[in-house]
């Protein structure tokens, strides 16, 4: 046997086969399907955050996964006059979480499921009930919407561990 001339030590088994061992060609191939890290993150801090399309009767804005995700949030939140923050009692962040948003009348503005820790809302001045269903309980809150100079901030906290 005579050593591989592309990776010294391994042994190349016959001349007739190609100069390199099929390890090396099965290490090649998985290099050249798998993206690298930095751009696959850079791609899906886009997708973390969601927002609500154009027509919107309520704009709005969800996500803040990830330090990333997070800063374009905050970067965006003086747009916005009500400010919601999904956590547990420990403090560490909740996504998924159902709401519902309603006139003082009773009438649906918005229902959706926050993507992240943060929700921000765009309301016209007036008085709202939100409700967020956390732990399997809507936990809910009055509010008066104004300005986005003095946003609303709203937060539920999960009460179970």
């Amino acid at each position: 046997m005579t050593p591989c001339p592309f990776i010294s030590g391994l042994p190349f088994p016959s001349a007739r086969r190609h100069p390199c061992p099929p390890r090396l060609w099965l290490a090649l191939a998985i290099a050249l399907l798998c993206p690298p890290l930095q751009a696959d993150e850079a791609s899906g801090v886009a997708e973390a955050n969601s927002q609500s399309t154009a027509p919107a009767e309520m704009p709005w804005l969800s996500g803040g996964i990830g330090d990333e995700a997070l800063r374009e949030m905050r970067k965006v939140a003086g747009n916005y006059n009500v400010h919601v923050l999904f956590s547990n009692v420990q403090g560490a962040y909740l996504a998924g979480i159902p709401f519902r948003v309603t006139r003082a009348d009773g009438r649906d503005v918005h229902a959706g499921i926050s993507n992240g820790p943060l929700l921000y809302l765009k309301l016209a001045p007036g008085n709202y009930r939100f409700a967020a269903e956390i732990d399997g309980t809507w936990q809910n809150r009055r509010l008066q919407a104004g300005s986005v100079r003095s946003p609303v901030k709203l937060s539920f906290v999960a009460k179970g561990g």
